[in-house]
């Protein structure tokens, strides 16, 4: 592992910051083993940089930090969301990490900018964990729409009325139903309604009774072997 006093000798003067990011240290750390290297005359502090020697030996330089040297835990410029709605255009559902490759950003950067887009609408969170994937959200379809398109007409519509019923097609439903027309005079063609709802009830009746048949024939069909058993010992006991 390197020490501070190698990290000076080869970036010549840095901030306390940019060794400890060299050391993979923290901040703190840093700082104190610089300061410590200090009490020892090995190291100074002059014009907002870290260097070896002392001030009186070393030129007074003014010091200009590197450009575009994002340290940890500093802001870095946003993500523009038009180049994810591009990627995502174009390859369709990514993940944080293929998406943070693309744009030059950490996966914890990245995981907080993907977070903020979705608070706006612009893209869509699927599944959780480490198989999330991103997308951008569903263009309403057409279809949903045609439902209404449709509906439209059948509101303003008028509604069509229904014909009256014609003397002649009572005359008609009734003579085609024998209860009614059977032991009744010419003149009386036409059943009260207390006749009608007495029918209603015969009627009801006897289609209780055919479906019960039905279910007993059934069953009966689907034993004809011990049925067929049944009748042959009958007959066999007729003949004893």
């Amino acid at each position: 592992m390197e020490t501070v006093i190698q990290v000076l000798a080869q970036m010549g003067r840095a901030t306390y910051r940019e060794v400890a990011e060299r050391l993979d240290i923290e901040p703190v750390e840093a700082l104190n083993m610089l300061r410590e290297q200090r009490e020892q005359g090995l190291c100074d502090f002059a014009d907002g940089g870290w260097f070896l020697g002392s001030v009186t030996d070393a030129k007074r330089v003014a010091f200009v930090p590197p450009a575009n040297r994002a340290l940890h835990g500093e802001a870095r410029e946003p993500v523009d969301p038009a180049v994810i709605r591009s990627l995502l255009a174009k390859n369709g559902a990514m993940n944080t990490a293929s998406l943070a490759k693309a744009v030059n950003r950490n996966g914890r950067g990245m995981t907080s900018a993907m977070r903020a887009l979705e608070r706006q609408g612009m893209v869509v969170k699927n599944g959780q964990g480490k198989g999330v994937t991103w997308s951008l959200p569903m263009a309403p379809t057409e279809t949903a729409e045609e439902p209404a398109a449709s509906a439209t007409p059948a509101v303003t519509a008028a509604p069509e009325l229904a014909e009256p019923v014609q003397p002649k097609d009572i005359a008609k439903i009734v003579s085609e139903i024998p209860s009614f027309t059977e032991r009744r005079v010419t003149a009386q063609v036409v059943p009260t309604v207390r006749v009608i709802s007495r029918e209603i009830r015969r009627a009801k009746s006897k289609l209780a009774n055919l479906e019960r048949l039905r279910d007993a024939v059934r069953v009966v069909g689907r034993h004809k072997h011990l049925m067929q058993q049944l009748v042959n010992a009958e007959v066999e006991n007729g003949k004893a």
